[in-house]
């Protein structure tokens, strides 16, 4: 299986981002991962010209829904707004809520590609790559639990 580029991951738990990155390295489906515990870290993070002029694209967003300072949702809502050059090639919420509400109004978000829930696995990251990066590269919605 091919790499992607490069992660983001935008958790404010210090210990799931450790287990993320943990799991993405462990599966080898990223060049570079790189982390950041809050939604308005994200959009600065998105915002810097180091970000615009990296030589290794963004591919990947994984989302928490919910997290102090800015949560997923806000930052959703602002990174609509975002140039395309500054966006991910695709976007998951990644959370441990998987209520009806959450998942209905994650698909208000046109970038948000699916969700996933916690704790993200080796297993769920493999998949989400082939189905959405691999030679058959799906941009379907995968609103669901795994």
């Amino acid at each position: 299986m091919e790499r992607i580029n490069r992660v983001l991951l935008i958790d404010d738990d210090d210990i799931t981002n450790y287990m993320n990155k943990r799991v993405l390295n462990k599966a080898e489906i990223a060049q570079q991962i790189d982390v950041v515990t809050d939604g308005q870290a994200a959009l600065n993070y998105l915002s810097s010209p180091e970000h615009l002029e990296a030589e290794v694209p963004l591919d990947l967003i994984l989302v928490d829904i919910k997290m102090s300072v800015m949560d997923g949702f806000d930052f959703l809502e602002r990174y609509q707004h975002l140039a395309p050059e500054r966006k991910a090639k695709k976007l998951f919420a990644l959370s441990s809520s998987a209520s009806f509400y959450d998942l209905h109004r994650l698909k208000e978000f046109p970038d948000v590609d699916g969700h996933l829930s916690k704790p993200l696995t080796q297993a769920d990251a493999l998949h989400l790559i082939k189905e959405h990066f691999g030679p058959n590269g799906s941009s379907t919605d995968t609103f669901a639990s795994s």
